[in-house]
Parts: structure tokens; C-alpha cells; sequence
């Protein structure tokens, strides 16, 4: 041989049809597993025929109630539509009753019936006007059997309502 020495050469390496074995996990025992078909079928509960019966019961016992509920609501509806309605036409008669009043105090209505009760009107109107003077701001005893009271006294010192009192009181026939 010679002075160069042989080198082996490696062949390259292919890439395995199959994945490189993985490492084992460390066992937890709170980890999940996979659970054969029989430990399945001994781990479900079956519901059985008594529990049937009495979920059932409770099923049909709930819904009942829903509906009492439900027809206690609707009949509580029906009384407020009722009142709803009664109010309505209790509001229309109080307008209509309040028309009626504002046109039986009107005036050509007041006129007409006193006509009708045989008044007539004056020929000639005279409205009273009380006099201009200021007020009396004392007012003075009447001395003893004179016939006047304070009121009389008490609109001034002309005495105008000595003079109109008597024209004002009514005589009962």
C-alpha cells in the first residue's frame, strides 16, 4: 500500500420507514389511560326502572306546576285588561260630565234658564262702586245705644257703609 492510507468510507445513511421508538412517559397515576371495552361496561350505571319512574314524576310534576302558574298569570292579565277597559270608559264619562258642567255654567245657559223662572233683566244696570277714600286703620267703639257696631265704623270715617248696609240686607218675606 501505499503512503495514503485508506479511509472508510461510511455509507450514507437512508432515513428508516419507521419512526424512532419514543421515550416511555414517567407513569402519573392521575394521567389518563385507555380503558378496555369491559371496564367501560362495568363502570356505566344503568338508570333503572324506579329511578325512570321518579325522574318521570318529577318531569310531569314541574310542568304541572309551570302551568297552574301560567293560568294564574293569565287570569291576573284578564282582570288588569277588564280594569284597563272600565277606566277607559270612566275617563271618556268624566269628560263628557265635565263638558256638561262648563256648559251649564255658562253664562247664556244661566240667562236663559233665569228667564225661564220669569226674572227679567234690569232696564238700566247701575254698578256699585265702593268710594275712593283710604281706610280707616283705627277703629273706634260705637258709644252705647247708638245702633251701630264696629263694622260701621270701621269703613271710614264718611260712614258709606252705614248707608249702603241697609240697601245690601234682604228681607224675608
Amino acid at each position: 500500500m501505499s503512503t495514503v492510507e485508506a479511509v472508510a468510507v461510511a455509507p450514507a445513511r437512508r432515513p428508516s420507514p419507521r419512526p424512532a421508538p419514543r421515550p416511555a412517559p414517567a407513569s402519573r397515576p392521575d394521567h389518563l389511560r385507555v380503558v378496555a371495552p369491559s371496564e367501560r361496561l362495568r363502570a356505566r350505571r344503568r338508570l333503572t326502572p324506579a329511578t325512570g319512574v321518579l325522574l318521570t314524576a318529577v318531569l310531569f310534576a314541574t310542568l304541572f306546576l309551570v302551568a297552574i302558574a301560567h293560568t294564574v298569570l293569565v287570569q291576573g292579565q284578564v282582570r288588569l285588561d277588564e280594569l284597563d277597559a272600565k277606566l277607559s270608559v270612566e275617563q271618556a264619562r268624566y269628560q263628557e260630565l265635565r263638558t256638561e258642567v262648563a256648559e251649564m255654567e255658562s253664562p247664556s245657559r244661566v240667562v236663559a234658564a233665569a228667564e225661564a223662572l220669569g226674572m227679567v233683566s234690569p232696564q238700566d244696570l247701575v254698578y256699585l262702586q265702593p268710594p275712593a277714600s283710604e281706610p280707616s286703620t283705627t277703629a273706634t267703639t260705637p258709644p252705647a245705644g247708638s245702633g251701630e257696631d264696629a263694622s260701621d265704623l270701621a269703613s271710614g270715617a264718611d260712614n258709606t257703609w252705614g248707608v249702603m248696609k241697609p240697601l245690601l240686607e234682604t228681607h224675608a218675606p
